[in-house]
């Protein structure tokens, strides 16, 4: 797919490297498609622009302690490994580097109890590894010896004890996913009370966030050709659904908190199952899309060539997104996975 996505220059100092506290306090951009308007607010003022029947839906998937490091045995150099999804009792698929040092039969000591066996190489950044504890379980020692997957933007990648709390939302029930819905960051009881109070209601789906998240969209940048996002995992609800038909025969607007919601929901509207069994989604969201399942979607700044921010162009458009951007950048907005977000309406 040949489509020239929407870049710009991001300076490094714009890139947020801690949440602001409280959560709330975040910086809300409100876009106007219908004007071209922008506002700039905080998202505890959210219920400005939202009101009694509208629903918002948010994606409580939970964040795994997705990264580890270790080192290959016998005498082997230091790795790293990102889990991206499990497929089998102890069995995942990892993203793993350095990629050419992960040979069939390869051991891997991760720290405590906990091993890796190298069982096969699945893809150009895909490995395929069984984990074991010395008669622990297994997923117990995974929890503790791994670190919170946040983006190499943030610190290097380095994520603390601190990112355990800041890197989930706070609503995160089922896991996994290796890398948050960042929308919903903004999230704290106090704001969920005060839209509430607004008559806005609240609904939940899971989408497990996966490797295309953070899979650039131009993986050999002398080409112009679109590289489409990976497949992730998610939960269809057919109870969701006649909620937001409800929703809207009672006059009220459809508002997806992250682009990783608008995925599952349009996954949804496009399925004809009425199985609420996981299913993957290959959806791609381009410029021309047709969106039948939102009304609203409220979502971070994104890098550029990333899905997310070509999700975002599909929905309000080159001009006004380029302006939107152009905006944030002059306000001191704070971008990027720690960062401040937008309502677009």
């Amino acid at each position: 797919m040949k489509i020239t996505p929407y870049s710009y220059t991001l300076p490094p100092e714009r890139i947020a490297q801690r949440p602001v506290q409280p959560r709330h306090a975040a910086k809300l951009l409100v876009c106007q498609r219908s004007s071209g308007g922008l506002e700039q607010a905080t998202f505890m003022e959210l219920h400005r622009w939202l009101g009694r029947g509208d629903l918002l839906i948010f994606n409580n998937t939970r964040v795994l302690p997705a990264r580890l490091f270790g080192r290959f045995e016998p005498g082997g150099g230091a790795c790293e490994l990102l889990l991206l999804r499990r497929v089998a009792p102890h069995v995942w698929r990892c993203m793993g580097r350095p990629l050419k040092k992960f040979r069939s039969g390869t051991s891997i000591a991760l720290g405590g109890a906990l091993q890796a066996l190298v069982r096969s190489r699945c893809s150009d950044y895909e490995v395929e590894l069984e984990f074991s504890a010395l008669g622990q379980d297994a997923d117990a020692a995974l929890r503790s010896q791994g670190i919170m997957p946040i983006p190499p933007y943030i610190r290097t990648g380095h994520g603390d004890e601190q990112d355990r709390e800041d890197y989930q939302t706070i609503f995160a029930s089922a896991e996994g996913s290796v890398a948050a819905p960042t929308a919903g960051l903004h999230f704290s009881p106090e704001l969920m009370e005060a839209l509430t109070g607004a008559g806005v209601e609240s609904a939940y789906l899971t989408l497990h966030v996966g490797a295309a998240s953070f899979l650039s969209l131009l993986p050999d940048p002398q080409s112009s050709e679109l590289s489409p996002p990976g497949a992730e995992i998610y939960f269809p609800d057919p109870q969701l659904l006649a909620r937001i038909n409800a929703a809207r025969a009672g006059g009220g607007r459809i508002i997806a908190v992250g682009t990783t919601t608008v995925r599952a929901l349009e996954s949804m509207f496009r399925s004809e199952s009425q199985s609420t069994a996981a299913q993957e989604t290959s959806l791609f969201i381009t410029p021309g899309f047709e969106f039948r399942a939102v009304d609203a979607v409220i979502t971070n700044f994104h890098q550029p060539y990333t899905t997310h921010l070509l999700l975002v162009e599909a929905l309000m458009g080159r001009a006004l997104l380029e302006r939107s951007y152009r905006f944030a950048l002059e306000h001191a907005f704070r971008f990027l996975s720690y960062g401040d977000g937008m309502l677009i309406l």
